[in-house]
């Protein structure tokens, strides 16, 4: 299901993509199974990372060394980056009928259209702005999942719902949940998804390749 790498995050996007297409696809044809996960995964904690055994097979089961090699029993980034974005592709996809998975809908960028939906007397709603910026200097990863959990809900809450690339959030993710890496080429993209100008359709953009 992954392509041939030795970079950790491009495996860690192509499984993430992966799988949350595989879900998403399922779910959209009322697949019992992939109903049923997802509303096991919408329970989920998403900085809790093998707490729900139910769940252990999608977030945790078949990964790759890359992903898994660790000097202790605690999770690693790349685990905890996955467990996170399933749990986050569950709630944003909960009684849509649409795909909210969309390749090459950075973060950064469906926040700014959401906040551009919100607007009403300033060209960004300044509040969904601000979401965004607490989730960015939050003091640890449990602190960014619960601002980017506020700010998919209110994707979802859209019409039609504002989709995001899983895959490249996973990768995101990761980094953030990285204690020895920089985190700053993350909230660079995202402040720079968030001031982009907007494009004609900016869900089906060709991904380009996490720098």
């Amino acid at each position: 299901m992954t392509q041939a790498t030795n970079k950790p995050r491009d495996v860690l996007r192509d499984i993430a993509s992966a799988r949350v297409t595989w879900l998403q696809t399922r779910y959209l044809a009322n697949v019992a199974d992939a109903v049923a996960t997802l509303a096991r995964l919408r329970r989920c904690d998403p900085a809790a990372v093998g707490a729900e055994p139910l769940v252990w097979q999608v977030t945790l089961g078949d990964l790759p060394s890359e992903l898994t090699q660790a000097a202790s029993d605690l999770p690693t980034p790349s685990e905890r980056a996955l467990h996170a974005t399933l749990v986050l592709y569950a709630l944003h996809q909960q009684s849509e009928d649409q795909p909210v998975h969309r390749v090459g809908a950075r973060f950064g960028s469906a926040v700014g259209k959401l906040a551009r939906a919100r607007a009403v007397d300033e060209e960004l709603d300044s509040a969904t702005a601000g979401r965004l910026r607490h989730a960015a200097l939050a003091a640890d990863f449990e602190g960014h999942l619960h601002h980017l959990r506020g700010l998919i809900q209110l994707m979802r809450s859209e019409s039609p719902a504002i989709g995001i690339d899983y895959g490249l959030l996973a990768v995101d993710l990761a980094q953030l949940a990285d204690p020895r890496r920089d985190s700053s080429s993350v909230l660079l993209r995202w402040g720079r998804g968030l001031h982009e100008r907007p494009t004609n359709d900016t869900q089906s953009t060709t991904s380009e390749e996490t720098k």
